[in-house]
C-alpha cells in the first residue's frame, strides 16, 4: 500500500500573514536563548523528545529554535505547522502520524525525525495573523493533552511572541530593516 500525505492549503489571507512573519522577527531569531528555554519547557511540560517554534514561510517552514528535531528547516509542503495555522483560534493535534491520512506518506514521519505525535498551538502575531506554531513532537505516538497542558502550552507561545526581536519601525520608516 502507497502512504499518501496531505500538504495544507494556504490560507485565503495569506498576503496578509505573510507580511506578518516578516514583521515578527522569528525569522531572524535563530538559536535565542530565551526561546530555546520556552521549547524546553514545552517538551518537559507534554514529556516529549522534540520541541520547537515553526515559522511558517513563503514555501518553507523555519525552525529559530529546537530541540531533537536536528533540523532547521523543512519544505513549506511537509509541514504540521502549516496545518496549525489554518485554525488560529485553537491547539492542533495528531496522536499518530502514522495512522492519520493527511500525514502517513509525509517525509517527516517516514524517515528521521520520523515524527509520530504533534501538538502545536498557533503563534499569533501582527493584526491576529497566525505565523506558525510553538509544538512538541515526539517519535511514539501519544494522547490527548490536557485543557491544562494546552493551557500551558499557549502561556509559552504568548511568551516566545512577546520574546520575538521586533522588526524596528524606526527602521523600516527610513527605508531599511534587519527584518526584510
Amino acid at each position: 500500500m502507497t502512504a499518501f500525505y496531505s500538504p495544507a492549503r494556504r490560507p485565503l489571507d495569506e498576503v496578509e500573514r505573510q507580511r506578518a512573519v516578516d514583521a515578527s522577527g522569528f525569522l531572524h531569531a535563530g538559536g535565542d536563548p530565551t526561546l530555546a528555554r520556552l521549547i524546553r519547557e514545552a517538551a518537559e511540560l507534554l514529556d516529549t523528545e522534540m520541541a520547537a517554534i515553526a515559522i511558517v514561510d513563503h514555501d518553507r517552514q523555519y525552525f529559530p529554535v529546537e530541540l531533537g528535531l536536528g533540523i532547521s528547516e523543512t519544505p513549506r509542503t511537509v509541514s504540521f505547522s502549516a496545518h496549525a495555522i489554518l485554525r488560529p483560534d485553537r491547539p492542533f493535534c495528531v496522536l499518530d502520524a502514522g495512522r492519520d491520512t493527511r500525514f502517513a506518506g509525509n517525509p517527516l514521519v517516514l524517515a528521521p525525525p520520523e515524527i509520530r505525535f504533534y501538538a502545536g498551538v498557533p503563534l499569533i502575531g501582527d493584526d491576529e495573523q497566525p505565523i506558525g506554531a510553538l509544538c512538541v513532537l515526539d517519535r511514539e505516538p501519544g494522547d490527548v493533552p490536557s485543557n491544562a497542558q494546552f493551557d500551558a502550552l499557549m502561556a509559552l507561545a504568548a511568551r516566545a511572541i512577546m520574546r520575538a526581536p521586533p522588526c524596528a519601525a524606526e527602521d523600516q520608516d527610513a527605508g531599511f530593516s534587519a527584518c526584510a
